[in-house]
């Protein structure tokens, strides 16, 4: 078989040409450290690169988001702890301020420090993140939720929206709890039902705190305790107008004639002097420690029925201030279980990203060792093939005449 010398030329140059797109090939794999640099040159792993890339961003964003709902629970939990801290501060005053020997300047002292948690725990609920948001005005984040008006009271400008981060492709978690949740929405007396004593008493009647003996034979009504003398008293069910009973009063027995419930009256009512039961509704922390402010800024020494009247209003802010910290102490619950929650996404999170990077790697990673084997193969081949080439092209018959 003859052999054109074109012919010689095309096939060597062509052997030639291959091996050095390979070695180049070789070469700009282990330049980038890729050994799929795009679509055509492996299209199925390419596109399990890409399947797999999309998927470790999307797992990264939910671990993004679940730090960031870490970070804002851990604040909000921070900021309740102080409320509890305060509270607790509140009610040891409170009690040192029941002292029957504290003259009407030292309750003005205790009147001073209440005060001053007053507004404590108003910039607590005026807090903001690190971002500038308000932390309790529910989805309104830009609106001071908590604003004091001329009279010291406080109203909320927030909403009981609760703000949310998508942490999981299943679940959107609250990261916020609305101010409404946290201050206003505070159950009265003893969460069931309160109790009070008109301000126009002229006895020194005072009311303790009542218990619930069976929830099921509790009517929800409201009940008044009316004296018809300063040994007698009538129960009247104020809701539907009928007459409970009519009793003899022992200073400090129970009262048990209401269903499902009992309480105490101490002291010596007057005639015409009347208590109430009512059933439990939401009052703020502020709207709590405002009355109590105002009974130990209320002169009262050497007059028994007004000192009634304070402890009066102390009992009742003392059962509130429980209250507080019953709805807070739920609120902290409920952070507990979200954030336990997180840490387990968290964990997730973490074990798919580290399986997505792996079949990313698995997928378009060199193997340094063996493509570096290949290059050193591909580089002698080349060399053989342009030596030879050499060779075949410098032979002539004009060599042997």
């Amino acid at each position: 078989m003859r052999i054109s010398t074109s012919q010689i030329y095309g096939t060597s140059a062509a052997g030639i040409m291959d091996n050095q797109s390979s070695l180049y090939k070789l070469q700009n794999q282990l330049s980038t450290g890729k050994k799929v640099q795009s679509a055509k040159d492996n299209p199925v792993a390419a596109a399990q690169v890409l399947l797999n890339t999309q998927s470790l961003a999307v797992t990264t964003q939910y671990a993004n988001n679940q730090g960031t709902a870490t970070d804002l629970l851990a604040l909000e939990e921070d900021r309740l702890q102080s409320i509890v801290d305060s509270v607790q501060y509140i009610k040891e005053q409170v009690v040192a301020g029941t002292n029957a020997t504290y003259s009407d300047s030292q309750r003005s002292y205790i009147a001073q420090n209440l005060q001053s948690q007053y507004e404590y725990l108003l910039g607590i609920a005026n807090g903001t993140d690190s971002a500038g948001n308000y932390l309790f005005s529910g989805f309104q984040g830009d609106t001071k939720p908590f604003q004091q008006l001329s009279d010291g009271s406080v109203v909320y400008a927030g909403d009981d929206g609760e703000r949310t981060l998508q942490v999981s492709s299943t679940e959107q978690m609250a990261i916020s709890d609305s101010g409404g949740r946290v201050f206003q929405n505070i159950r009265t007396g003893n969460g069931t039902f309160s109790l009070g004593a008109d301000a126009s008493n002229t006895g020194n009647g005072v009311i303790a705190s009542g218990s619930v003996s069976d929830i099921s034979s509790w009517s929800g009504n409201n009940y008044s305790i009316s004296f018809t003398s300063p040994t007698t008293f009538d129960i009247t069910d104020t809701t539907t107008g009928a007459l409970v009973s009519s009793e003899t009063f022992t200073a400090g027995n129970d009262v048990t004639s209401i269903p499902g419930i009992s309480f105490a009256i101490s002291g010596a009512p007057a005639a015409g002097d009347s208590f109430t039961v009512s059933p439990s509704t939401n009052q703020s922390v502020f709207t709590t420690l405002k009355n109590l402010i105002d009974a130990y800024n209320t002169p009262v020494s050497g007059d028994a029925t007004a000192t009634a009247t304070q402890r009066n209003a102390i009992n009742i802010g003392m059962d509130n201030l429980d209250r507080v910290l019953e709805n807070v102490s739920s609120v902290q619950a409920s952070i507990g279980s979200r954030r336990a929650e997180l840490t387990a996404l968290s964990s997730t999170s973490s074990a798919l990203q580290l399986h997505y990077q792996e079949r990313i790697s698995n997928l378009q990673d060199v193997d340094y060792a063996a493509t570096i084997s290949q290059f050193s193969q591909m580089q002698l081949q080349l060399q053989a093939a342009q030596s030879a080439f050499a060779k075949v092209s410098g032979l002539s018959l004009f060599n042997y005449l």
